[in-house]
């Protein structure tokens, strides 16, 4: 009698001392990337997007004096600058990377270079 209590103690010892079993993990996709290197991918695809694409640029006014030196007033993306003929504008924000530069300025239109695009825009 004294055995079989201390065998039936040492089975509820040994019963409460064991974990239930973990519950079996998802296959993990080796093909799928884990979500720091997703971040990392999706940021290099929206740098790359935000060099190559343009601001929107629009024309609001120009002020030319009578030797034909002037200033154009433009809006980019909502904000209102002034840009002076031979002058140079670095943006800010999401196109912090371009520079804008009047190359032209006559009564008809004006004609700007996107630095480092090298792409030249001409605002009537």
């Amino acid at each position: 009698m004294k055995h079989l209590l201390t065998l039936l103690l040492l089975l509820a010892l040994n019963a409460a001392a064991q974990t239930p079993p973990e519950p079996p993990k998802p296959p993990v996709d080796p093909t799928v990337p884990d979500a720091a290197l997703q971040k990392l991918l999706m940021a290099t695809v929206q740098n790359k997007a935000s060099e190559q694409s343009m601001p929107a640029i629009l024309m609001r006014g120009k002020i030319i004096n009578q030797t034909g030196q002037g200033l154009i007033i433009i809006e980019v993306n909502k904000q209102i600058l002034a840009l002076k003929q031979g002058g140079t504008l670095s943006l800010s924000g999401e196109f912090s990377h371009l520079s804008l530069q009047l190359t032209e300025l006559n009564k008809e239109s004006a004609t700007i270079e996107i630095l480092p695009l090298k792409q030249t825009l001409r605002l009537q």
